[in-house]
């Protein structure tokens, strides 16, 4: 792919250059990984920021790209997947390139599993667990390839699709139920009962206050503990109450003596895919698993249809 080079073009190695640099750390490692000597790899970027016209690159340790850099990085990444694509459809053995997704924890903790275990048969998975603000970040710079995300509205050259709620519900054991909330959940018991939430970040608190108990946020006490595993111990233990899928709360509330402390009141979630807006095979085929998914577990209502 490589182009005649004048002020109007540049070249695909320039651009090999510029997205080796960010992801290997360094223009050391770049050339190492390209075949080329430091100052090989230097003069391309450099050619890429003449044809930008500005920098592209923050020359920090590790280098990342500069706002005006990350369109140049997210094409790159862009044109790795195509490329993936066709040696896979000339049957031409491809070096392992790995397919970057996003997720927030309760997603993959209640019905992203298959999907992956599903995906990986075709491809390696780099996967992203964040709070969804913060994947659909990754996807706005180029990080990412695809994520599942709360917003609705498409980012500029993805496509994006509802694909219906993920219910949470607030759960404890029946201990910790009667130490803490024995008249029932209510604002003054939570500045008292311990929480446990999977990140700093999370909203699933702030959105229990204002959408189920009609109050202001207020600060709890809180524990954060990220794994899915050790999360589920500490509510299942009575060391904690937290928010967990409603499939998740049904296979497990007869055997570790759950309760429900909101019945009436569920979190309702929108989940939403969102995808670089590119023909391609991976794509398609990681699309309809998360569709297939979707539709056995989540609860199906009316939302977004999908855009570009």
């Amino acid at each position: 792919m490589n182009y005649i080079h004048n002020k109007d073009m540049f070249e695909y190695r320039q651009l090999e250059a510029l997205g080796a640099v960010i992801e290997y750390g360094g223009f050391d490692k770049a050339a190492e990984k390209l075949g080329l000597t430091q100052s090989a790899v230097t003069h391309r970027i450099k050619h890429l920021e003449t044809y930008a016209g500005q920098p592209l690159l923050i020359r920090s340790n590790p280098p990342v790209p500069t706002q005006e850099g990350l369109p140049f990085y997210s094409h790159y990444k862009k044109m790795r997947l195509l490329e993936k694509d066709l040696k896979a459809e000339i049957g031409k053995e491809e070096v392992s390139t790995a397919l970057s997704l996003g997720v927030n924890a309760s997603t993959l903790g209640s019905w992203f599993l298959p999907v992956l275990r599903n995906i990986m048969d075709h491809t390696l998975i780099d996967l992203h667990v964040g709070e969804a603000k913060v994947v659909h970040n990754l996807l706005q710079q180029g990080e990412l390839a695809g994520c599942i995300s709360i917003r609705s509205k498409s980012t500029r050259g993805c496509y994006v699709e509802y694909l219906g709620q993920l219910v949470l519900r607030c759960v404890a054991s029946w201990d910790f139920k009667r130490r803490f909330f024995s008249q029932g959940i209510n604002a003054d018991d939570m500045k008292k009962a311990p929480v446990v939430l999977f990140h700093k970040d999370s909203q699933m608190m702030r959105m229990f206050q204002k959408n189920v108990l009609n109050e202001k946020p207020f600060d709890v006490p809180t524990h954060i503990v990220p794994p899915q595993y050790e999360y589920f111990e500490m509510i299942s233990s009575g060391r904690a109450y937290g928010f967990i899928p409603e499939p998740f709360f049904n296979l497990h509330q007869v055997e570790k003596e759950l309760i429900d402390l909101s019945p009436l009141s569920p979190i309702i979630i929108p989940q939403y895919w969102h995808r670089w807006g590119i023909e391609s095979e991976l794509l398609e085929l990681l699309t309809a698993e998360i569709r297939q998914a979707a539709k056995d577990n989540l609860q199906q209502s009316p939302g977004a249809s999908a855009t570009y």
